[in-house]
Formats: C-alpha cells, sequence, structure tokens
C-alpha cells in the first residue's frame, strides 16, 4: 500500500470490497512487481504527480473470479483471469488477441 506521500510502501490490511453493478472481486494468486510500483516506491516525481495516497498498489496478477456485481456478463465465480493495467472493451480484435 502507498500509505503516505513519501518513498516506500507499507503492508497492511484493508478491507475486502464487495462486487456491486460493474465490479469483479478477484482472489489474487499470484502477483508480480512491474515498473510503474517500482516509481511509487520510490515516489519520483511522475508518482508524486500522478499517484494519489492512500492507494492499495498492484496491477500485475492472476487470481480467480470470487464474486461479480450484478451488471456483470461474461464472468462467473472461478473463473482464471489475470490483470491489465489498461481499460479496454473486450471485444475488438485488439482486445481478444
Amino acid at each position: 500500500m502507498k500509505a503516505k506521500a513519501e518513498p516506500g510502501l507499507w503492508l497492511e490490511e484493508v478491507p475486502v470490497p464487495e462486487a456491486r453493478g460493474d465490479d469483479v472481486l478477484i482472489r489474487v494468486l499470484k502477483t508480480s512487481i512491474c515498473g510503474t510500483d517500482l516509481h511509487i516506491y520510490n515516489w519520483d516525481a511522475w508518482a508524486q504527480k500522478t499517484i494519489p495516497v492512500p492507494m492499495t498498489i498492484g496491477h500485475e496478477f492472476v487470481g480467480a473470479v470470487e464474486a461479480v456485481g450484478d451488471h456483470v456478463k461474461g464472468f462467473a465465480k472461478g473463473d482464471l483471469v489475470v490483470g491489465e493495467g489498461h481499460i479496454t472493451c473486450g471485444h475488438c480484435r485488439n482486445c481478444l488477441a
């Protein structure tokens, strides 16, 4: 978690969110660190202007769907999914590739 506007990251317990509306709750099985995480950890100029604190970070992972919101279609509890840091439509050629 990026708890403070200074270099470092902190391990903290945070509440598990509910899956509502268009949300999908994912149980993370494996995760990784990427370049963005290093910027956030170092609290460089990019992170200072981009990252609001506090923020629970982490966006490269594989997991299983635990719950889906009422408006979610195409995903069900138990589905294996991966995290992607870009918002996509999920239907076009590029998304399907």
